[in-house]
């Protein structure tokens, strides 16, 4: 009766643990034990809310059945199920043996014989699992201890920081073990991206089933992962029942295929049990994907690259050896072990081959300032206090050293060298401390080779010898993509003097065959580059060819048609720091012989030339901008700096991972310069320590976020110089940045908030940072939500602002509804009441805020206070009679009005006709923005209300569905305007009267100068009236001052284009004609009715050679593809700088054609040839041609017939060709 209690009381007090368990069995497990209960409890399964719900009352049914059944259950579960070998004797123990067949009222169970079969044959196994389980966790924490040696702060993996800037729509898979759920996860948008900040240690825990983690060279990823695998030896991830670690450095021995038993038993961990241990470990992962964890380390060192083919079969065999590129791609894309977890580790910028494969993309976030303070107090701790202090305190007062410190690696380094210093430099002065990165590499050598026997100084000059065997050595790994060598690739002497130093370390190796071997590594990757530049800068191996192949900026946007990105990260950086003056002596220090001075300084200057050239570029990505940043701040170099600010007037960065260090060499740049220069964050993932460094930059004129982080509702953001504009997604960010404006920006003349999601509290914080603000002249909060009370605060400040000039207030309708009014009215009021410091106001906009003329009356003593007013705009309100009469009677005393906008509603053509009195007599006004005034009544519009506008400016713009009828009035009207220097017709519809009416007066106005006549302007005739055009064309004959001809959608036959022509000699100022878009591309459109042909474009390249003055010739669509005439006339446009082909078919004799010119085209900088016949040959030629064109800056050929491959090859002889819109 003892033996019968036992067996319930164990099931009763192992439930929670059979449960997890259980969860994890596919179905017909589970039928078979649902089956052995009685139709009625099966009955209670099915209203059960969950599948753990439905287990729990199984196990709570069986816990109070028969003993004897509950026993047969137990033999069924041990049977069927892996569980710990703890777990699994004890169940074992207590159910004793079942000598009989039980039978209930709907079934038969299983007999003991059956049952004993079964267990006879999994019971091995299940030994065999559970003892290689045992001797993973004995390799894995071996190798933790081994990982640990010299790591000075203790790993949590809940503090190390991930952002997931990726992320893709998972497969669910239940966890019992408390693991994130899909609810718990951060959701993606509609393209299914998201950025989010998770754990290290959450990782292991999510959905996602394959995840790649990106992380800088130094950012701890190797350490991370081998903590992952210590923390699962301690039962953190008790859902895998094997986690496998394995490293890319150690494959790359591997040469050829291996099957997936090989990767795993012999590079990873041979069972200890032979081949029967073997097979039966590889069966258990077959079978149970879902339990294995799998983790390679370091992808950016692995020789070839992953392809995604899709040639494995579906029928794997795990004993049929595969190249190792296609094993590792058949784990990423699920077709080997489907249902496994994969994490991946990578620099950032070898991840475009893995990115379709991925469910979860996350880059590994550094130290912020409190890790860097509590890992070199712990660094220091056993060094002495005073020691300790000193260093510290340096360290965080030091702004550039602890920016180097977010990254882990170099935040060691850093302590390191910090340790060299003050031990060596005596407590008396202070030591000069590192200004760049290459110089704190200086240190970290100097340090280790102190460590050696018989070290003097200078230590580089004692051991010259070994410092240039270890630079070839590093050299040569970085040129093979290596990192591990093998111990008969390193000389004995040097392995016994670089260890000893603790240059180089030992690691234990399997070798392709499965023998076990040696190896050494540099201590990091980046000391491997840092040597490796000292090579390139000290030897006289390196030619000056070899460097310049060898120097070359990295960038962050990796295109998937790229091969895998070169090997090294920061080899340019060391290579422009060491030819910075502070490194001169230490160079000396390697360079032997007669004339090593002149050698050395040589070579910096190339070093230098090389910059230079790169800092003058304009065409560089934003990405190569920052990579040149840190190379300049390297140098320590202001007039490097200085060119690479006056070549562009915006450093314009997009959609790339920004860090502490980054901004920093950003400010060392701008900084240096002593100009100014604007910043433009654009989708750039930056965290809030890089905003930390941005009151270090000086001479900023403007500064841009646009950011995704933290919301997505923010668009636009305008900017002006001397202008501070906030714009990071999220209040919090905002206020952060109001924060430290104030030290960022001395005193700025603009704040701009537009649509940042202000409310009336927020207004507090910005009130308290404005009236510091002396010197603000614009305001622009436009497109909040802040209502009467926000704009009440605001109104409240202005008496503090005594040099405000502007303030833009616009509202979207959809916040504000029907408080326009009331907003606009108490605007007014305020502006009504005797405030002296409104006197400076130049600009003045009411633009759509239901102003009426009484409200305009009311601003009476407004204007007379404004007497420098220089801007007025009151369009798209309705002002009437009342209000045209108050402008009329206010704008003679505006001395200052330079600008008048009254784009109005207005319907009555007496209140137009007064507006014109009252402009006639402001005559300060020099432009006037009125289409709307003949827009909205163009069918009251008379020749009268055209004469008295005409006057008011010398361009006149007039659009917006003229009728024929209307048109006629109107071109009456203009006929008699013979002043008007500049006329632009659009929406007109002419017929042959008012067309020839216009004729008249175009000819009559000796004084036009641009005339356009745009694709709306059509003719309305019975018939098409074909000579339309060229009537009006021949009216232009005479008018010697043309400057601008814009002629876009007129239809033009080849004897209109000889009826220009004969016009376009004595045109001899004309800058500017355009004539593309003649014609319709669609097909249904008769294209050939309208082409101008060959005749046409012989005739237009004969009027080419006249125009030696043109600047901008856009010949796109012509309907004709002979253009080899015209290629050949740009010779004589010795001033065009914007020449297109476009859209016409040419093939190769017109780019060869045009590669003989170009050379004479000495001011040109963009060529467009897109959707032509243009083939390898032809973009050869253009390739040649451009050595000797030095301004052309793009010739544009998209959509020609050149294959991707030979455009890759022509784009990495000449990167000006551009093939692509990507």
């Amino acid at each position: 009766m003892e033996a019968e209690e036992d067996v319930q009381s164990v099931l009763t007090q192992e439930t929670h643990e059979l449960a997890d368990i259980l969860g994890y069995q596919d179905d017909a497990v589970l039928s078979k034990l649902y089956k052995m209960m009685d139709s009625r409890a099966r009955e209670r399964l099915v209203r059960a809310a969950s599948h753990r719900e439905r287990i729990l009352e199984m196990l709570g049914y069986f816990s109070t059945a028969d003993p004897a059944m509950c026993r047969q259950f137990l033999q069924m579960v041990c049977m069927h199920c892996d569980m710990p070998m703890r777990l699994e004797s004890r169940l074992m123990s207590v159910t004793g043996s079942v000598t009989k067949v039980i039978e209930n009222n709907s079934h038969t169970l299983v007999d003991e014989s059956i049952a004993s079969q079964g267990w006879c044959v999994k019971r091995p196994r299940i030994d065999h699992v559970e003892s290689y389980k045992a001797a993973v966790r004995r390799f894995l924490l071996q190798r933790w201890e081994r990982v640990m040696q010299g790591v000075v702060k203790e790993v949590r993996l809940e503090e190390a920081w991930v952002s997931l800037r990726h992320r893709t729509h998972v497969r669910p898979r239940d966890r019992a073990d408390g693991a994130l759920r899909p609810s718990e996860l951060p959701q993606g948008d509609e393209e299914g991206t998201v950025e989010d900040r998770v754990t290290v240690h959450s990782l292991l825990g999510s959905e996602a089933q394959v995840t790649l983690l990106l992380g800088q060279a130094g950012s701890g990823k190797t350490l991370l992962m081998h903590c992952l695998g210590q923390k699962w030896t301690q039962d953190a991830s008790p859902s895998f029942h094997l986690l496998i670690l394995l490293e890319f450095r150690q494959l790359n021995l591997v040469a050829r295929p291996l099957s997936l038993k090989e990767l795993l038993f012999r590079f990873f961990l041979p069972p200890e049990g032979g081949e029967e241990e073997c097979t039966a470990v590889l069966d258990f992962i077959l079978e149970n994907p879902e339990k294995i964890c799998l983790i390679f380390d370091g992808y950016d060192e692995f020789h070839t690259k992953i392809t995604h083919s899709g040639k494995l079969s579906s029928s794997f065999d795990p004993l049929c050896p595969l190249p190792m590129a296609e094993l590792i791609s058949g784990l990423c894309s699920r077709r080997i072990l489907p249902g496994c977890t994969l994490l991946i580790t990578c620099r950032p910028w070898d991840v475009t081959d893995l990115e379709s494969s991925v469910d979860c993309i996350g880059e590994l976030l550094g130290f912020n300032q409190r890790s860097v303070k509590e890992y070199a107090e712990q660094y220091f701790q056993d060094k002495g206090l005073n020691l300790k202090e000193k260093a510290v305190s340096h360290l965080l007062a030091n702004h550039h050293l602890l920016t180097m410190c977010y990254l882990p690696a170099l935040c060691h380094i850093c302590c390191v060298c910090l340790d060299y210093i003050f031990s060596s430099g005596g407590s008396e002065l202070l030591p000069q401390l590192p200004n760049t990165l290459t110089q704190v590499y200086l240190q970290i050598l100097c340090a280790f080779l102190s460590r050696c026997p018989g070290s003097s100084t200078p230590l580089l000059q004692s051991h010259r010898a070994e410092v240039t065997l270890l630079g070839r050595l590093a050299m040569r790994g970085l040129e093979g993509s290596k990192i591990v060598f093998l111990s008969e690739e390193v000389p004995p002497d040097l392995v016994d003097f670089a260890t000893k130093a603790g240059l180089l370390s030992q690691v234990d190796l399997t070798h392709e065959d499965g023998s076990k071997g040696q190896g050494y590594t540099f201590m990091h990757l980046t000391m491997q580059e840092f040597l490796g530049a000292l090579h390139i800068m000290t030897s006289d191996d390196i030619t000056e060819a070899q460097l310049r192949k060898k120097f070359n900026l990295k960038t962050r946007w990796t295109m998937k048609s790229n091969p895998k990105m070169v090997f090294t990260d920061s080899l340019h950086l060391y290579v422009c720091g060491l030819a910075a003056p502070a490194c001169f002596s230490y160079l000396l220090q390697l360079v032997q012989g007669v004339g090593a001075v002149a050698w050395v300084k040589k070579r910096l200057a190339l070093v230098r030339k090389l910059l230079r050239s790169l800092a003058m570029s304009t065409n560089l990505t934003g990405p190569k901008v920052v990579e040149l940043c840190h190379c300049v701040q390297e140098t320590q170099d202001a007039q490097l700096a200085r060119e690479m600010v006056g070549s562009r007037p915006c450093f314009e960065l997009r959609n790339i991972t920004l860090n502490p260090v980054d901004l920093d060499a950003l400010a060392f740049v701008v900084s240096s310069a002593g100009v100014g220069i604007g910043l433009d964050f654009g989708a750039c993932s930056m965290e809030l320590e890089c905003l930390d460094i941005l009151p270090s930059c000086q001479h900023i004129d403007f500064l841009i976020f646009r950011s995704r982080k933290y919301d997505d509702r923010f668009k636009l953001l305008y900017t002006v110089f001397t202008v501070y504009n906030n714009m990071d997604n999220g209040y919090k960010v905002i206020r952060y940045c109001l924060f430290f404006s104030s030290s960022f920006l001395i005193n700025p003349s603009v704040y701009s908030l537009i649509g940042c999601a202000l409310l009336p509290p927020h207004l507090d914080h910005l009130c308290e940072n404005l009236t510091d603000c002396s010197a603000l002249t614009l305001l622009d909060i436009s497109n909040n939500s802040l209502g009467n009370k926000g704009l009440k605060k605001l109104l409240d400040l202005l008496p503090q602002l005594s040099n405000i000039q502007e303030i833009n207030i616009f509202l979207y309708y959809s916040y504000i509804n029907r408080n326009v009014y009331e907003l606009a009215q108490n605007w007014l009021l305020h502006l009504s009441s005797p405030y002296h410091m409104l006197l400076p106001l130049v600009s003045f906009s009411l633009v759509d805020c239901a102003v009426q003329g009484h409200h305009l009356v009311s601003l009476q003593t407004v204007f007379q206070r404004c007497v420098l007013l220089q801007e007025l705009d009151l369009s798209y309100n309705s002002i009437g009679r009342v209000g045209a009469e108050f402008l009329c009677s206010v704008l003679p005393s505006l001395a200052s009005l330079r600008k008048l906008s009254l784009e109005t509603k207005e319907t009555s053509e007496d209140v137009v006709l007064l507006l014109a009195e009252g402009l006639l007599q402001a005559k300060s006004i020099e432009s006037l923005n009125k289409n709307s005034c003949i827009l909205v009544f163009n069918h009251l519009a008379s020749d009268t209300t055209i004469l008295m506008l005409c006057p008011l400016s010398p361009s006149l713009s007039l659009c917006y569905g003229w009728t024929p009828a209307g048109a006629l009035e109107l071109v009456r009207g203009l006929g008699q305007c013979l002043s008007l220097e500049g006329i632009s017709l659009d929406s007109v519809q002419l017929d042959e009267e008012s067309t020839v009416c216009l004729a008249e007066g175009l000819h009559a106005m000796t004084s036009l100068k641009r005339l356009n006549l745009n694709n709306k302007v059509t003719m309305v005739t019975g018939s098409p009236w074909v000579g339309a055009t060229l009537v009006l064309l021949a009216s232009l004959e005479g008018l010697r001052g043309m400057e601008e001809l814009e002629l876009e959608g007129m239809r033009i036959s080849d004897n209109g284009v000889e009826e220009l022509i004969k016009h376009l000699p004595t045109w001899t100022g004309l800058r500017k004609i355009r004539w593309d878009k003649f014609f319709p591309l669609s097909l249904t459109s008769g294209l050939s009715e309208n082409e101008i042909g060959t005749k046409g474009s012989v005739s237009i390249s004969k009027a080419l050679i006249s125009m030696k003055y043109l600047t901008k010739i856009h010949l796109t669509s012509i309907g004709t593809s002979e253009l080899a005439g015209l290629a050949d006339s740009l010779a004589h446009c010795v001033c065009a700088e914007d020449v297109s082909f476009a859209w016409n078919d040419c093939g190769d004799d017109v780019a060869v054609k045009l590669a003989e010119v170009l050379p004479q085209c000495q001011k040109l900088r963009r060529l467009d040839l897109e959707s032509n016949s243009i083939s390898t040959i032809g973009a050869e030629a253009l390739a040649r041609s451009l050595q000797s064109c030095p301004s052309v800056e793009v010739i544009r050929l998209w959509r020609n017939f050149i294959s991707t491959s030979d455009a890759q090859k022509l784009r990495q002889k000449e990167k000006r060709l551009n093939f692509s819109s990507t």
